[in-house]
């Protein structure tokens, strides 16, 4: 892989870089968190090596799913992963974001994403931008109207193993050039 290539995009207080292979280790902080995974797709993961079933086949040179380790500049702690995943059929970026549970309400999630939605729109071409987040997930509607996405339609999702399905708020954010 060209070294070159890593992406680095920074704010006041975080650095974000792609997530490599290696960071599975850094990511057992919310991995393994049972409230960091409420509202996710996915379960919490039962040891910190579960991750490389997937992680290794992730490209981060990708131009179209683009997967950042996030870190506090303060004491260089792994905050959480923010991603945008351009489903190009609908030519639509969709966020997502996960935090350690002991970094949750410090704003880290807004500024981050902001900053990584601005670096899509000028390095990808980014335009729109979409969110989902279940009804009951305060936190992540709060997180979606601070950076800009207006409520679209009502929708619903379920966990991947089926454990549980969510009523959700789908948000959109288009970009004029």
């Amino acid at each position: 892989m060209d070294m070159e290539y890593i992406e680095v995009i920074e704010t006041e207080r975080l650095i974000m870089r792609r997530l490599m292979p290696d960071d599975y280790k850094l990511m057992a902080a919310w991995d393994m968190d049972e409230r960091v995974y409420k509202y996710l797709l996915s379960s919490a993961c039962k040891t910190p090596e579960e991750p490389l079933t997937w992680l290794p086949k992730k490209d981060p040179t990708s131009k179209v799913n683009i997967l950042m380790l996030v870190s506090a500049k303060e004491d260089g702690h792994a905050v959480g992963i923010y991603a945008l995943n351009h489903v190009l059929e609908k030519d639509v970026w969709t966020l997502s974001y996960v935090n350690r549970y002991d970094d949750w309400g410090k704003g880290y999630t807004v500024e981050g994403m902001k900053k990584l939605m601005e670096h899509a729109v000028k390095v990808y071409g980014a335009r729109v931008f979409e969110g989902e987040c279940a009804k009951e997930n305060e936190g992540s509607r709060r997180v979606m109207e601070k950076l800009g996405m207006k409520y679209d339609h009502s929708s619903s999702f379920s966990k991947n193993d089926g454990s549980a399905t969510f009523e959700s708020d789908v948000f959109y954010l288009t970009i004029c050039s």
